[in-house]
């Protein structure tokens, strides 16, 4: 008898355990993308986690869809955070955050808010704090040419954003993805780049001690504006609680380069 009611109980307790885990296993997935970019980034990275069974929602920031390029004077980083607080915040479970590029920032605020289960940044630029490579310099002194920064907005030329970001693609790709990228705030920018001259509220300061989570970080190998240096800082950062995956041949705009796949399924692998 003494051994029936034994086994019963961890039974029970087996099922209650594998409940839990099932419970941390979020299949619930938000997308956020970078500068210069929208949702539709997302599109082959979207179908394939539709695929493997994920709830996928890839939103696109304020100020950020064509034609609404006035909107995104003077916006903060820090609103682009709570467009994203408020749709987390109605989700019935807390959702992992895959990033990529400036999202990155946005991600790890909302990791610090408690409001993800897991963290994935790909190519993630510098935080408030760290000195980037001189390689990510080369690849926004452009900015430097715009006039009231605070208050304007800012995309890079066709050449700059090949020479920078791009030129992992095809011709054709190329010009697709440009013809595709919208503005950016240039305060943004500023917070961003002018990491010394941004004064008061820091939006894009991380504290890495509050982000308890499993943080994947995501780099390429021959990326300019992203370099895998900075993915090895971030790594540091985290004490143990991160992991690095290099890609040797990815560049910055991974998300559409031509092994997509294989980034997406190591995300995959890596979530589950």
């Amino acid at each position: 008898m003494k051994k029936s009611v034994c086994l019963i109980i961890a039974v029970l307790f087996g099922i209650i355990a594998q409940s839990q885990n099932h419970m941390n296993k979020s299949k619930n997935v938000v997308f956020i993308h970078g500068a210069w970019s929208t949702g539709e980034v997302w599109s082959p990275f979207q179908s394939y986690f539709l695929s493997k069974g994920f709830d996928v929602n890839t939103p696109t920031l304020i100020g950020h869809s064509p034609n609404s390029k006035n909107e995104l004077n003077g916006l903060s980083m820090e609103n682009y955070v709570v467009q994203l607080r408020e749709l987390i915040q109605q989700m019935n479970s807390k959702p992992v955050l895959v990033a990529h590029s400036m999202g990155s920032i946005i991600a790890q605020r909302l990791a610090m808010e408690r409001l993800a289960s897991k963290l994935v940044l790909i190519a993630p630029p510098v935080n408030y704090g760290m000195m980037p490579p001189s390689q990510s310099i080369q690849t926004v002194k452009w900015v430097n040419g715009i006039d009231h920064l605070k208050e304007n907005t800012g995309k890079p030329s066709f050449d700059i954003a090949v020479e920078g970001m791009l030129f992992n693609l095809s011709d054709k790709k190329q010009k697709e993805v440009y013809g595709n990228m919208v503005d950016e705030s240039g305060l943004v920018l500023k917070e961003m780049i002018w990491i010394k001259n941004v004064f008061g509220y820091k939006p894009n300061k991380i504290k890495y001690s509050e982000i308890k989570i499993p943080v994947l970080i995501v780099s390429g190998g021959r990326d300019k504006a992203s370099p895998v240096k900075i993915g090895e800082k971030l790594v540091k950062k985290y004490n143990g609680n991160a992991e690095l995956k290099v890609f040797k041949e990815n560049a910055h705009w991974m998300l559409e380069e031509n092994n997509w796949r294989e980034i997406a399924l190591s995300i995959v692998n890596w979530i589950e």
